[in-house]
């Protein structure tokens, strides 16, 4: 057990809130009573209907999700018809707070993006640049260099890319040999200029257009959306395998299903 401004403070030191992207609504978006110890986290990718009703279920007193719940002020609680407002009047009626970790986890050493590069096998991971959406990827090379077919096969299998999440790639020729690697969770096509001037060979991303996929095929790059959900989630897995370590005496549990 723990009290709350401790449990922020070990996630500020993560992920610091002014690393996130201007505009995004990141940390304490509902804040559990004051004098409410922390003995229980659940961690998840969206603090959806579902990760919630277990987080309930589960008794934890502060969620911390990767997408913010609340992106724009809420003009109508409607819980019976609009999700998020489920999701906000359940959390409050629990008395439970939540945490949001998003484009400030991205950047941040180790997190989503970090470990992103790492699950695919990356070496030598750097940021792609050192301000705004740039701080976002991450560079690296492949130990020994791969065809794109087989590297496409290697990160469907690592990020477990099927349904929603299965890979969709720019045409190009399919033994293009991939050495460097460009990775970004969530939507991160709009940086195929910078990754292409980076020296990438093949970049790894989410949530792109059809224009995207051509302009890319155009200019020689593999450009290879794996999901927005299994680029992400990996890097909130971490997450929840990191903070039992920073926060003795409070359980950490994953409120999503098996993926």
């Amino acid at each position: 057990m723990a009290e709350l401004d401790e449990v922020l403070a070990v996630l500020r030191n993560l992920a610091p809130e002014e690393l996130a992207l201007d505009g995004d609504p990141v940390g304490l978006l509902i804040a559990p009573p004051s004098a409410r110890k922390v003995a229980k986290v659940g961690v998840c990718l969206d603090a959806s209907t579902s990760a919630v009703a277990k987080a309930v279920e589960l008794g934890v007193d502060l969620v911390i999700s990767h997408h913010p719940l609340i992106y724009h002020p809420i003009k109508r609680i409607r819980p019976e018809t609009d999700g998020v407002s489920a999701s906000v009047v359940a959390l409050i009626k629990a008395d439970i707070g939540l945490w949001a970790m998003h484009t400030n986890w991205d950047a941040a050493r180790g997190g989503i993006n970090d470990t992103l590069a790492r699950e695919i096998g990356l070496l030598s991971i750097r940021p792609l640049g050192h301000s705004g959406m740039h701080t976002l990827p991450r560079l690296g090379h492949l130990q020994t260099p791969q065809s794109l077919v087989d590297f496409c096969e290697m990160v469907a299998a690592k990020l477990h890319c099927t349904g929603p999440s299965a890979l969709r790639v720019s045409d190009v020729d399919p033994n293009k040999p991939i050495t460097t690697v460009a990775v970004c969770g969530g939507a991160g096509a709009g940086l195929i200029p910078d990754v292409l001037q980076a020296g990438a060979d093949a970049y790894v991303t989410a949530d792109v257009r059809h224009h995207e996929f051509v302009e890319a095929a155009t200019r020689g790059l593999a450009l290879i959306d794996a999901g927005h959900g299994a680029t992400e989630r990996p890097g909130m897995r971490e997450l929840a395998l990191i903070l039992p370590e920073r926060l003795a005496g409070v359980d950490v549990v994953w409120l999503e299903g098996g993926e």
